[in-house]
């Protein structure tokens, strides 16, 4: 193999000629998007110097073909308001004349990267994730491309662009309201720790009840799965012998969950109990007219994401915070 033939360095090579971690070389190498120390850096800017790594040189090669294709990675594919963005998002890209490949990768990181990998050797032109998890091949993702972050930012990764909507404070406004309508003990399934936006939900729900002098009582705030199943599940252990007044939950679908549990045991909604969810997912107001939530705009997800990867393509960042609606169904 000649020296012209021979590949051409990944972070991958960077991190383990390193010996740290693909997110430190990212963060490292990219002024902003978090610290790290003195000796990792210099570990990193050494193995840069050796390998001969040019981290943009790949991004600009791909960029130069022009490729009309793009990927989206979403976590589930069965979360109704994640499928209506995905739907808004291809037939947007559509009428630019632009292709969509479609990844589920179920909130595991290894999913994730096999996702990944096979969006990178497509040669696409960029990839929007619609809750992206840290994974290791995200680093190399982001650097290589331009990449947008939807409805969950992943904290390190600056490059990326993000469109989403000010969780923590539409949290505690949904917060709020539920204060006002029951004074008896709430129940909080907020999602999984490693989602930078269920852990924004759960500081906006914590704020506004110690603001309001009814601090959450420890051991009625729990996590859940984003899931249908999750919210089932806990709700048959949490509601057994105990009577909130309500149960606010870190999306629809937890919600779903928990008011079917509610449903076997003979209580009503929202008689006995206010339930509380989170997204609005699009069926809602068909099939879920019990459900409290906050109304997310999917369809601006969608348009603000694709004007961003397409029609803002010397921006190296953006954020786009868009408006949220509080839906108080019963």
């Amino acid at each position: 193999m000649t020296k012209s033939e021979r590949p051409m360095p990944s972070i991958h090579d960077v991190a383990r000629v390193a010996g740290v971690s693909i997110s430190s070389v990212s963060r490292a190498l990219n002024a902003g998007s978090g610290s790290v120390s003195d000796k990792t850096r210099f570990k990193v800017m050494k193995a840069v110097e050796s390998l001969k790594y040019s981290p943009n040189h790949l991004g600009r090669s791909l960029r130069s073909q022009k490729s009309n294709t793009f990927a989206f990675l979403l976590s589930n594919i069965q979360n109704n308001l994640f499928s209506a963005v995905a739907w808004e998002l291809e037939r947007l890209l559509s009428a630019r004349g632009a292709g969509m490949l479609l990844y589920t990768t179920n909130e595991d990181p290894q999913t994730q990267d096999r996702c990944l990998e096979d969006a990178l050797s497509r040669q696409v032109a960029g990839v929007f994730f619609l809750c992206a998890v840290e994974s290791p091949l995200l680093a190399e993702a982001t650097d290589r491309l331009r990449c947008i972050f939807i409805n969950r930012r992943v904290p390190g990764y600056a490059p990326a662009s993000f469109v989403g909507i000010d969780d923590f404070n539409a949290a505690r406004e949904l917060m709020g309201t539920c204060l006002r309508r029951t004074q008896a003990p709430i129940l909080v399934l907020h999602g999984p720790q490693h989602s930078d936006t269920s852990m924004r939900r759960l500081r906006g729900f914590q704020a506004a009840a110690e603001e309001a002098g009814r601090p959450l009582d420890p051991t009625l705030v729990r996590e859940a799965q984003l899931s249908m199943e999750s919210g089932y599940q806990l709700a048959t252990s949490l509601l057994q012998d105990r009577r909130p007044g309500a149960v606010l939950c870190g999306n629809d679908q937890i919600a779903y969950g928990v008011w079917r549990r509610s449903r076997e045991l003979g209580l009503a909604v929202p008689t006995d109990l206010h339930l509380y969810g989170f997204d609005d997912n699009p069926l809602n107001e068909w099939l879920a007219p019990w459900l409290s939530t906050v109304r997310v705009p999917h369809d601006q997800f969608a348009a603000s994401a694709a004007e961003v990867m397409i029609e803002s393509s010397e921006v190296a960042h953006q954020e786009i915070i868009l408006p949220y609606e509080m839906i108080v169904r019963a």
